[in-house]
């Protein structure tokens, strides 16, 4: 280690810069994930009390979901729960569409036919997601709140493998997985590829000490413990960081899945993501003098390396080119690019594995890594990059809002 350092030393400072950099990218994209997926592995299975069945408030915020309220109502009426354990809270965040009298309809219908409790909030004016979560936590009955989408769909078990979790008393929020209902094109089959690693990285971080973060398709919480900060466009992420603030740990679990479209074109893949990676900046620069006292693994490894790393490493990728024109010298380019990409390749080779031991096959989605796959990742990939540019330049000159919309190819999507 020591004749390491010593090598490392006497090399110029561009080559230092180079290889410091590479570490930081191969890092995020392959070494990370597979510490986790390693630590996921190793694991044990959950002991989960099926008998535990708390009261959970189930906050649906809705902007324009005319097309979708209704599927979504019937598909959170039929979860595997005790009906009287749990209430729909549907909160109409200022919609010009039919949104409401549809809600107030469907209850109407209902009543009286063994369904839950269903309720509908309305705000004058769109305020933003956060603003729709505070409005409906302060109608619900429940001590543990469960924020979902009016455009997604769940699994019949959500609440069933989610609730046990918070008989922990150290547990504050629980996250479920989030799977790709339409992975039918290039865009949607990356987008899963994308989440199949989330899977992996959410379970290691999980069992190390917190997710990262919780999907805002799906995320349970205690009541008492937050008030969502309305400034926040990734109010999921800033949830997570104030939970852990407090001293709870955030779990992840993958049996309660929640379904929902991915955009299918490059424009509304880039309006999704660019605002989810202003949210990511807005709350880490809020919360960065938590992150710079890392006293434990969440703001010590998991959460640099799940997120602040993503929105630097733009910058890491274009100041490799210019290193090297500073270098101006063939032998530490070639050294730089052979290294490199060696130790990307057999990291990236080992993740493979984690994720075709770690991920369910079936019939209809195969996870055998391809060469394909690898073209689609490469895109997906650097289309994520230039977002994070983007997001970097709409954040500084204040070019973003709080309100939110989903992408149109999501909305009313037949599927599950």
């Amino acid at each position: 280690m020591y004749a390491a350092v010593v090598a490392l030393a006497t090399l110029p400072l561009v080559t230092v810069l180079l290889f410091v950099l590479s570490f930081l990218l191969i890092w995020q994209f392959t070494g990370y994930p597979l510490l986790m997926g390693l630590v996921a592995i190793r694991q044990k299975p959950k002991d989960k009390d099926p008998r535990f069945q708390p009261f959970i408030s189930i906050v649906v915020p809705a902007y324009n979901e005319e097309v979708s309220i209704e599927k979504r109502i019937h598909n959170l009426y039929n979860l595997d729960y005790p009906r009287q354990n749990y209430e729909v809270i549907i909160v109409d965040s200022g919609s010009t569409d039919g949104t409401a009298r549809l809600v107030e309809r469907i209850n109407e219908k209902c009543k009286g036919k063994n369904r839950p409790p269903l309720s509908l909030v309305s705000e004058e004016r769109r305020n933003g997601k956060a603003s729709a979560i505070n409005t409906g936590k302060r109608y619900a009955k429940g001590d543990i709140v469960l924020v979902t989408d009016a455009n997604c769909v769940f699994d019949r078990d959500v609440l069933k493998e989610i609730a046990p979790h918070f008989k922990n008393a150290a547990v504050g929020a629980v996250g479920g997985k989030y799977a790709v209902a339409n992975p039918g094109s290039l865009l949607t089959s990356a987008t899963q590829f994308y989440w199949d690693l989330e899977q992996i990285i959410r379970t290691g971080e999980a069992a190390l000490d917190s997710a990262c973060l919780f999907h805002g398709e799906l995320n349970a919480w205690r009541k008492d413990l937050l008030v969502l900060d309305p400034t926040m466009l990734s109010e999921d992420l800033d949830m997570c960081i104030s939970i852990r603030k407090m001293g709870y740990k955030i779990e992840y679990e993958p049996k309660a899945i929640v379904y929902e479209a991915a955009p299918t074109t490059v424009e509304e893949q880039i309006r999704q993501r660019k605002r989810t990676s202003i949210g990511t900046i807005k709350s880490l620069l809020k919360n960065l003098s938590y992150e710079l006292r890392p006293k434990d693994l969440y703001r010590s490894l998991i959460l640099p390396s799940h997120k602040s790393l993503v929105m630097l490493s733009p910058f890491m990728l274009l100041a490799i080119p210019l290193l090297y024109l500073v270098a101006m010298d063939f032998d530490i380019v070639l050294l730089h690019l052979v290294v490199s990409l060696i130790v990307f390749a057999l990291t990236f080779g080992l993740l493979m594995r984690v994720r075709t031991l770690m991920t369910i096959v079936d019939d209809e989605r195969k996870t055998r890594f391809s060469l394909s796959a690898a073209l689609k990742m490469t895109y997906y990939v650097a289309l994520n990059e230039y977002i994070v540019l983007i997001a970097w330049k709409d954040f500084i000159s204040h070019n973003y809002s709080v309100l939110w919309d989903k992408a149109e190819s999501t909305r009313g999507t037949d599927f599950k």
